[in-house]
């Protein structure tokens, strides 16, 4: 299988990140606010320091981007994106949605990607061509097309009339059947396995999105940003089971457009 060494390592990398969360909850002492106001605690910045030994220890050539410790540069086209815990409030709160998320960008395009709740004991995984699995079953998109049928979930909006995109992402979820309230990367995992067939983010950074760009695409979905490349580099992230992802982006082409046929 392509990738199985990568795969295997990141997967044993975000199950111990797992149990340091769940062994780490009750000692939390400190909370510091990050620049962006979010959270950050010394688990966050324990299991980044844990996940980067692993990965360098058996990939010392590729590049590492954490939400925690930046960027630092590849001698090979290749770049793990991770964070370390995503949705450190849910985590704090006794939230069960936080998560490791673990991805191999190679060439500009996720080809390894692991979503561990270790809380909700749900591992999702996938690899470029070789299918994607939750708890090592088998997972695949849904297969609706018609808004009438969608449940979906969107985030990043501020208030109506505060920008065109919040206007669109709006009225996108007004549109189909039902919106989810996003739950951090458990969402992801909703539309990889099909209980949910769209996620719109409007405020992912690349570590937030890049696992799921791999495994929601290895489950016969589709992902990119609002206006249609497939990239988790540009602050915007779509993601769905593939049959409506052009009529979720037809909201956000321009506003004089005549409005998408449902």
């Amino acid at each position: 299988m392509p990738y199985s060494q990568e795969l295997k390592i990141a997967l044993t990398a975000a199950r111990k990140a797992g149990e340091i969360q769940l062994e780490s909850h009750a000692e939390i002492q400190k909370v510091e606010l990050k620049d962006d106001k979010s959270p950050v605690t010394e688990v966050d910045k324990k299991c980044e320091a844990i996940i980067q030994e692993m990965l360098f220890e058996h990939f010392p050539d590729d590049g590492f981007f954490g939400e925690e410790t930046g960027l630092q540069q590849s001698a090979s086209s290749r770049t793990w994106i991770v964070d370390p815990l995503d949705g450190t409030r849910p985590y704090l709160r006794g939230i069960p949605t936080y998560s490791t998320l673990i991805a191999l960008e190679e060439d500009g395009k996720p080809v390894v990607g692991v979503i561990n709740l270790p809380a909700l004991g749900e591992t999702y995984w996938a690899a470029e061509n070789s299918g994607a699995y939750c708890n090592g079953e088998p997972i695949h998109v849904s297969t609706r097309d018609s808004f009438a049928q969608v449940m979906g979930s969107g985030v990043g909006f501020t208030k109506k009339g505060a920008d065109s995109k919040s206007d669109a992402l709006l009225s996108l979820m007004s549109d189909w059947a039902y919106t989810y309230g996003f739950m951090d990367a458990y969402t992801y995992g909703c539309i990889a396995s099909g209980k949910l067939d769209a996620c719109l983010s409007l405020v992912d950074k690349a570590w937030d999105c890049a696992a799921a760009a791999c495994i929601i695409t290895e489950a016969g979905g589709s992902y990119s940003d609002i206006h249609g490349e497939r990239t988790v580099h540009n602050g915007s992230f779509v993601v769905t089971n593939g049959h409506i992802h052009n009529l979720v982006l037809s909201y956000f082409k321009e506003l004089t457009l005549p409005p998408p046929t449902l």
